[in-house]
């Protein structure tokens, strides 16, 4: 427990560090939370700034924030396991709720992907087909965002045991693996709410 909770503290503290808000404020002396979507992340950068590299630069740091958390619980906790379900859904949450901005964050999927891409690399090359393949049917960013976050863990759930253990790390067992990205889903579906919301109103007037 004292492991989870320091890996929990720790994470949550560097996936708080609000990247688009610092990058957007020092660039171009805007605060992100109150112009285009309002969202403190990467597309949002993007768009508001109209500059790809402000994008990139933002996403990119998102997604170390994930995987330098879990680096830190793998490399300094000895119940790997705890440690880095603490790390991956601490990193998110922060992102997503970060303290520094009165709880007013982005949406958690870059960060939640870097968590990913150092625990099981496998699940980022299925988050983005499930992605990719959706939006071409619902041509929106946040109702393809949703579908592949929950397609993640319904996957997971029903792949057989043996084939999992294969590309997930070997402190994690498969229910293990399932329930620490299923709180990383459950955080970042916190954040779709509302433009899921604004997407059925505009689909169904």
């Amino acid at each position: 427990m004292q492991n989870y909770l320091f890996s929990l503290v720790i994470s949550y503290l560097i996936g708080s560090i609000p990247t688009a808000y610092l990058v957007v404020k020092k660039t171009s002396d805007v605060d992100i939370r109150k112009v285009g979507s309002g969202n403190v992340g990467g597309r949002n950068a993007l768009e508001v700034t109209g500059k790809k590299w402000i994008g990139a630069v933002v996403t990119v740091i998102d997604l170390f924030k994930g995987m330098v958390s879990v680096g830190i619980a793998v490399t300094f906790f000895d119940d790997r396991s705890a440690a880095v379900s603490a790390a991956m859904f601490g990193a998110v949450l922060g992102h997503c709720y970060p303290v520094w901005l009165k709880f007013h964050g982005g949406r958690g999927l870059a960060t939640g992907a870097g968590a990913l891409l150092v625990t099981s690399w496998v699940w980022i090359v299925l988050w983005l087909a499930l992605y990719f393949g959706s939006e071409k049917i619902t041509k929106n960013v946040h109702a393809s965002s949703v579908i592949a976050l929950v397609g993640i863990p319904l996957v997971i759930w029903f792949v057989p045991d043996v084939w999992s253990v294969k590309i997930i790390p070997e402190y994690f067992t498969p229910s293990e693996f399932f329930t620490a990205a299923s709180m990383i889903v459950a955080v970042c579906l916190s954040r779709h709410i509302e433009p899921i919301k604004e997407y059925f109103n505009e689909t169904n007037p």
